[in-house]
C-alpha cells in the first residue's frame, strides 16, 4: 500500500518538472540571463559608475549638469516669462474686445450711411436730379 502513493507522487512530480521545463524553454532567452544595464562611458564596472555619478552630483558644473544656482535662475526666468505671457494674453483679450466693439460701431455707422444715402437719393429723384456716391472700401 505504501508503494502506490509514493509512485503516484513521483509521477506527479515528474509531470510538474516536465511542465516547468517546457515553460522555461518557451521563455525569452534574454530574460533568463538577468537584467543587463549598459555602463556609462568610461566606467568598467558598476562601482566605477556609482563613483562617477557621485562625483557628477558633487560637482555638477564640471560635468555639464545644472547647479542649484542654474536651477534657481531658470526657475525665476520661467516665472518672469510666465507672468509676461499672462499679461500679453490679457492684453490680447482686451484688444480683441476693443476690435469687436469697433466692428459693431463701423457696422452701425455703415447702416446710418446707407440710410442717409437712400434718403438723399429719394430727395434727388423728387427734385429730378441724379446723385453719385464715392465709396471708400
Amino acid at each position: 500500500m505504501s508503494s502506490k502513493p509514493t509512485n503516484s507522487n513521483a509521477g506527479a512530480e515528474q509531470e510538474q518538472a516536465a511542465e516547468s521545463d517546457s515553460e522555461s524553454s518557451s521563455e525569452d532567452p534574454a530574460a533568463s540571463n538577468g537584467l543587463k544595464i549598459a555602463l556609462p562611458e568610461g566606467s568598467e564596472s558598476v562601482s566605477d559608475a556609482i563613483v562617477t555619478h557621485r562625483e557628477m552630483l558633487r560637482e555638477p558644473d564640471q560635468h555639464g549638469l545644472a547647479t542649484d544656482e542654474d536651477i534657481t535662475h531658470l526657475s525665476e526666468a520661467m516665472e518672469k516669462y510666465s507672468e509676461a505671457v499672462d499679461e500679453i494674453n490679457q492684453q490680447y483679450d482686451e484688444t480683441e474686445t476693443d476690435i469687436a466693439e469697433l466692428q459693431e460701431v463701423i457696422e452701425h455707422q455703415q447702416a446710418q450711411i446707407d440710410e442717409l444715402q437712400s434718403m438723399v437719393t429719394s430727395l434727388a429723384e423728387i427734385l429730378g436730379t441724379e446723385t453719385e456716391w464715392d465709396s471708400f472700401e
